[in-house]
């Protein structure tokens, strides 16, 4: 076998043994802490607590953006600690 196979082989079958593993299992294998996704708010709920802390209503303010708003998060802080499948990091394009 060619040694990029093996790679490929090896990679196909920790896959697999990752696939089949509950959350908690997984979880148990992790180096160090982790963020969960269910920590971080959706940006509706982030501009809800803004809202509420400043004393406005905050169904005036996201009524035509909710879709987007319930689906996305943003987070500051070191992104390899988050317990997610992908990390979508764009840059700002400057032209």
């Amino acid at each position: 076998m060619y040694p990029g196979n093996k790679r490929k082989k090896l990679w196909r079958e920790e896959k697999e043994r990752l696939l089949k593993m509950t959350l908690e299992e997984r979880r148990k294998e992790y180096l160090r802490e982790y963020v969960a996704l269910k920590d971080i708010p959706t940006w509706m709920e982030e501009m809800r607590s803004k809202n509420e802390s400043d004393g406005e209503n905050a169904k005036e303010d996201v009524q035509g953006k909710r879709s987007l708003s319930e689906k996305v998060s943003l987070y500051r802080g070191d992104i390899t600690l988050l317990e997610v499948d992908a990390i979508v990091n764009a840059g700002e394009v400057l032209r």
